[in-house]
């Protein structure tokens, strides 16, 4: 059975589950509420609502596979069984049904039916690997085909009758000592003696012909046994062969789940020698393409990678089978290669296809969440990227890719955490380090760097190395690591600054750090010049050290290098925003990614953003509401900008609005819901509704007690009141003490040291 997902859902999330299956216990809304219960442990809850899933939907297996997984999970076998052979009942061809519950037979000693269930899904798909692993873990013989019929045996030859006075020996004729017909040999006639000559001769032929007949039956007996013995060797040969294909089969789609630079190479050793064996067969074609396409795009793996990926590519689809691996390779092929509006379209509709026909793949769930967080569709991209990692809850694939959407959303906490859960299934998992080191390297506290120090070391000295291009960005990310510690040093006491030098391995002398600094880059630019991605962090790293002009330059190239990358513009906005006058620039550039990439929701917010900096307000709400344009698609953060822009408008109803529908849409984000919450509260303020404001400033500071911004915006209303101004002067000081560089620092100055 499939493991349960380990994704807690949040409050939000979970009430809004348990109030649609409330609304309509009819409809599948029981799916996901049970599967809610069960990554949270909540057994009976789920078996509960699964129960009424099977009552619902009768005619359908789903429920009652879900209800199985609920048992399993529990350890109750029998139980899971039970309800898997019901699910037969309605699907008795479902070769996943049937897997599952010859795997779950064979646990419980049940080994007669077991193997026959087993042997069932292999029938329904001979090249299954999942069917495939199950076999041979339990050891369950692929049948024979039978032997030919035996030849059927001649039948005796007849007794020869001899006639009376004939020698014992063929051919002799006694003509002068034995009488014929009781008459002396003299008297015989010729007529006579020519009948007796004649009956010899056919004595003579019937003897040969008996002999022959002996002859040609036991060369047929000896014909059909080398037939048998040469079927059983070539039956034994078979085997063999079926076995090592199966064995490298399984082999590389182990491989393929480890998710290292190493293990895609290992995957294609293994599925190229099932190959030799089945030199048509989908499954490692399919593996082969989806293993080269991710060390060509993302590992930078060279031209080859790319050759090898489109020749697999074109021999998985020359076999005509279904095959989510071979799907996947095609759209990321697409992808790396610039064609992302086409890869979006194509894997959507697969994805679709899968789904209507009941066989969800997590594999093209996660390619499908990565194509949309490359055009910048965030939030299309986290509900992909949800539901593969329900339906795989311990791939670190799904994981990393989570915690770099959660990274780009500016959910810290988020990030970390499905970094974290990447890191658990899959230890020095090198996507995840890195990403993970990028993230705490992007927070202004000096006390997280450490532990990204540690994980660039992980990767630099890691065995068996990560790929090139893992090994350029980590360099580059410890050029911006020792920055980030230069910058930090003067802030510190004297002890506390030779402590988080040692720790992160910074130079203390600020000559040693610059130069080590550009060893670094150096060394990143050296193993990957081509990489774009380099570019970006470097524009990042001056951007941060205050050379904006610099840094911004760094990210132009990096656009130019690729201009298909929708973040690569949402960083050059967010840069050129910076500048005082840099509003106009931002537009243009934002203007130019939406031709490149014209469904780019995240583009959309932005260049509203652009046109709000200007004062162009009626500009922003309009391309705001363009952004929201798609009724069935849930885009949070431009609900938020336009509840803003309302505000600045003066339509303050009108923004109320819509910052609380935003923080009903933002789940499970606890920086964004309390970003929305004290935005409202700056809203019930401007209405002049102080009670209101105070409970929204609360509630963004209960649902994220790190975000600095609600702690000035609470210090500013409570030091209007003479009662609050203690409460006042711990809020300011709890925002100088998380942002103490930041945009209101002056005035919470101010209101900390007030009497």
């Amino acid at each position: 059975m499939n493991p349960s997902p380990a994704k807690t859902p949040s409050p939000q999330e979970l009430a809004k589950l348990e109030h649609a299956f409330a609304s309509d216990p009819s409809s599948d809304a029981y799916r996901p509420l049970a599967e809610a219960y069960l990554g949270m442990g909540r057994f009976m809850e789920a078996m509960v609502v699964c129960k009424k899933g099977v009552k619902a939907h009768p005619t359908r297996p789903d429920p009652r596979v879900l209800l199985a997984r609920v048992y399993a999970d529990q350890g109750k076998d029998k139980k899971a069984i039970e309800e898997l052979l019901a699910a037969l009942q309605v699907a008795p061809d479902d070769r996943t049904i049937l897997r599952q519950l010859g795997a779950l037979q064979m646990k419980t000693g049940e080994a007669a039916p077991g193997r026959a269930n087993l042997l069932k899904a292999w029938e329904a798909a001979p090249a299954d690997p999942e069917t495939l692993g199950l076999l041979s873990q339990w050891k369950v013989e692929l049948p024979r085909p039978p032997p030919p019929p035996e030849p059927v045996a001649p039948p005796p030859p007849a007794p020869v009758e001899r006639p009376p006075g004939r020698s014992g020996r063929t051919g002799e004729v006694p003509l002068a000592r034995t009488p014929v017909n009781g008459a002396p040999a003299a008297t015989v006639s010729r007529t006579t003696l020519r009948a007796a000559e004649d009956e010899d001769e056919r004595l003579r032929r019937h003897a040969k012909a008996s002999s022959g007949a002996a002859r040609a039956f036991f060369v047929a007996l000896a014909v059909a046994a080398l037939t048998v013995a040469g079927l059983y060797v070539w039956g034994q040969w078979n085997a063999r062969r079926a076995n090592i294909y199966s064995r490298n089969l399984k082999e590389a789609s182990e491989q393929l789940k480890h998710d290292s630079f190493s293990s895609y190479k290992l995957a294609c050793t293994a599925a190229e020698q099932a190959l030799e064996v089945e030199p048509k067969a989908v499954p490692p074609h399919a593996y082969l393409a989806y293993a080269y396409a991710i060390r060509w795009g993302e590992h930078g793996d060279g031209d080859d990678a790319r050759r090898f990926a489109d020749e697999h590519l074109q021999a998985a689809k020359a076999g005509g089978e279904v095959d989510s691996h071979l799907y996947a390779a095609e759209a990321l092929l697409q992808q790396y290669s610039g064609q992302g509006t086409r890869a979006l379209g194509e894997l959507s509709r697969q994805v679709k296809t899968f789904d209507e026909e009941g066989h969800a793949s997590s594999l093209l769930y996660l390619t499908l969440g990565l194509v949309q967080m490359n055009a910048g569709d965030l939030e299309r991209a986290r509900e992909s990227l949800e539901k593969a990692q329900a339906l795989a809850p311990s791939d670190p694939r799904i994981y990393a890719a989570l915690g770099a959407l959660h990274r780009r959303r500016g959910d810290t906490r988020g990030a970390e955490q499905a970094f974290g859960f990447a890191l658990r299934y899959e230890r020095d998992h090198s996507a995840s380090l890195l990403g993970l080191s990028l993230l705490l390297l992007e927070q202004d506290n000096s006390a997280r760097y450490p532990a990204a120090a540690a994980n660039l070391k992980k990767l630099l000295e890691g065995e068996p190395p990560p790929s090139p291009r893992q090994l350029a960005v980590a360099h580059m990310a410890r050029a911006l690591l020792i920055a980030r510690v230069q910058a930090a040093l003067p802030l510190l006491k004297p002890d506390e600054q030779k402590t988080l030098a040692e720790r992160t391995n910074v130079p203390l002398d600020h000559t040693d750090a610059v130069a080590l600094e550009a060893k670094e880059e150096q060394e990143a630019f050296t193993l990957d010049r081509n990489n774009p991605e380099l570019r970006l962090l470097k524009g990042k790293r001056l951007v941060a050290d205050g050379q904006l002009d610099a840094g911004i330059h760094e990210m132009r190239e990096a656009v130019k290098m690729d201009p298909t990358r929708a973040q690569f513009y949402v960083d050059l906005a967010r840069a050129l925003m910076l500048k005082p006058d840099g509003a106009r620039e931002a537009q243009d550039a934002l203007v130019t990614a939406i031709r490149t990439l014209p469904d780019s929701p995240k583009l959309m917010v932005l260049l509203g953003q652009a046109y709000r900096r200007q004062g162009r307000l009626d500009d922003a709400i309009a391309q705001y509401n363009k952004a929201l344009a798609d009724p069935k698609a849930r885009n949070p953060d431009a609900r938020l900008q336009l509840g803003i822009a309302y505000r600045e408008k003066g339509d303050l109803k009108e923004s109320e609005k819509q910052l609380a529908r935003a923080s009903e849409e933002y789940l499970g984000q606890s920086r964004r819901i309390a970003e929305t919450f004290t935005e409202l509260g700056r809203t019930y303020e401007a209405m002049g509704d102080r009670t209101k404001a105070d409970e929204a400033y609360q509630k963004a500071l209960n649902t994220d007690a790190d975000y600095a911004e609600a702690y000035f915006f609470y210090a500013r209303l409570l030091a209007q009141d003479k009662k609050a101004k203690d409460k006042a002067r711990a809020s300011a000081l709890a925002y100088l003490r998380l942002d103490p560089r930041g945009e209101h620092a002056s005035e919470a100055q101010r209101i900390a040291q007030s009497q």
